[in-house]
């Protein structure tokens, strides 16, 4: 028998006394904690982030949702624009060598994070509108982060690359200096992130890919665009956006890092990356894998048609930075309620895009990239439910770490990089790219319905329930449009 519905409540956006999806008191103590910062502020550019954090602290999550989806749109477009000037001007051979050598700098960066940016979320959210020394802490561990893993890197490099991609190790060993940098941006706008100051996050997050795109449009014209000028664009970029995330999130932080803080950090960060490691593995092993079997052509073709699909999981990705900290931001009375509506409203919209995106984006692969890459459509084709599955993943696991549940959400990364592991020497040995391509969208279902059933389990949500939630949201904002 299903359970009895959560009761019925206004719909995403609606004002709310119950601690909800708005959570208007925990508003109004950011907007208490924003005057004590703009009492010590001065000049235009202060008053310009304090008006937008009290724009921050009045906005609903709907509105926040479609901020941060209209920022992902654009990244797509920066992204896709890189892309595909990389792939006119550099062709299959040198692409696939530049993917190389960008792989291993932010993957090792990742591996070696510790969770620590998902417990920044957690606890800046928590902290309900008071500095913190959360960002002074986790930048102490970054620093020690930095110094193993620039080391870790030096011997990797070689040992990964050099059998199968020769060509990719120099410059690979210079762009390690991003991981330094990969901590400074992300313990930063995690902090922007839990604090709900989603317009400098959105903001701050757009900075990399457009001035990355628009260096890139630069060597192009001038015909200087090589795999090192690539690298070095990247950088630049890289940095740029590490010092806007550090300048809109030091005002939030006090500056005297504590060992209790760190050890609070490293507590949730740990169980948190234990599916974090599963996620990075899974998101790079096929490249990874490819790399060091098959031609730089064919995985050219593999980075591609990757970046293609991507358009299928940018959408949910982008839904899951907001639900993380509204989840860490809410009551636990008010959970249940926000699943339901999660149920019917994101995973519903989610999969009405498969079809069309299934369709679109296998299609779009010639001419966008290029006859060169035509290989790559029918890698794309596969790869596009996949990774749509992927973002709808991000947003069950943004959920349960939101709710404090970070090792669930773990488990069901761990169980879909074990599929992907066993799945993947089988793949490529028999279909190459395409092949790897199959793994990924098994991988990625096999862990949705094990991410969906920990979600749904113990929390009151049935069928029945999210119907009545979506019948209900429905009601109201018809009930809105004709009194507007």
């Amino acid at each position: 028998m299903d359970q009895p519905p959560p009761q019925l409540r206004p719909p995403l956006g609606a004002p709310r006394e119950d601690g909800g999806l708005k959570a208007g008191s925990v508003h109004r103590s950011l907007e208490a904690g924003d005057s004590n910062v703009s009492n010590r502020s001065r000049g235009p550019l202060r008053g310009a982030l304090q008006n937008l954090r009290r724009r921050d602290a009045r906005q609903s999550t709907g509105a926040r949702l479609q901020l941060t989806i209209v920022t992902t749109l654009v990244i797509l477009v920066s992204t896709t624009g890189s892309g595909i000037i990389l792939a006119r001007a550099l062709g299959p051979t040198m692409r696939g060598i530049l993917t190389a050598a960008m792989l291993l700098g932010p993957l090792i960066a990742n591996i070696g994070s510790l969770g620590i940016a998902d417990a920044l979320v957690y606890q800046s959210g928590r902290a309900k509108g008071r500095t913190s020394p959360v960002l002074a802490s986790a930048l102490v561990i970054g620093a020690a982060q930095t110094l193993v893993l620039i080391v870790v890197g030096w011997v990797a490099v070689p040992a990964l690359l050099g059998s199968s991609t020769p060509s990719a190790v120099s410059p690979a060993l210079v762009y390690l200096s991003v991981i330094p940098m990969t901590f400074l941006f992300s313990y930063s706008q995690a902090v922007l992130q839990g604090r709900l100051r989603l317009t400098e996050f959105n903001l701050v997050r757009l900075t990399s890919p457009v001035v990355y795109t628009a260096i890139l449009v630069v060597l192009w014209r001038l015909g200087q665009l090589s795999i090192s000028s690539a690298l070095a664009a990247s950088l630049a970029s890289i940095a740029v956006y590490s010092v806007l995330a550090m300048a809109g999130a030091v005002g939030l932080s006090s500056s005297r890092p504590t060992f209790a803080v760190g050890r609070q950090l490293l507590a949730y960060g740990l169980r948190s990356h234990t599916g974090n490691l599963a996620t990075i593995l899974a998101l790079q092993l096929d490249l990874l894998m490819l790399a060091a079997v098959v031609a730089p052509y064919e995985v050219g073709y593999y980075a591609v048609a990757t970046s293609a699909a991507m358009a299928g999981g940018l959408i949910p990705g982008a839904v899951s930075m907001v639900l993380f900290p509204t989840f860490a931001n809410q009551s636990p009375d008010a959970l249940p309620l926000a699943l339901a509506r999660f149920l019917s409203w994101g995973l519903g919209g989610a999969f009405l895009l498969a079809p069309i995106l299934t369709l679109l984006v296998p299609w779009a692969v010639e001419p966008v990239y290029g006859s060169a890459f035509r290989a790559a459509a029918p890698i794309a084709l596969v790869l596009v439910p996949g990774y749509l599955i992927r973002g709808a993943n991000q947003m069950l696991v943004a959920i349960l770490r939101g709710s404090g549940r970070p090792m669930r959400a773990s488990v069901g990364q761990i169980v879909g990089l074990g599929v992907l592991a066993t799945l993947l020497p089988m793949g490529i040995v028999y279909r190459g790219p395409q092949g790897a391509a199959v793994a990924v969208t098994v991988s990625a279902a096999v862990a949705f319905i094990w991410l969906l059933a920990t979600a749904l389990k113990g929390s009151q949500v049935s069928a029945r329930s999210a119907f009545l939630v979506w019948r209900s949201d429905l009601l109201h904002l018809r009930r809105a449009d004709r009194q507007g």
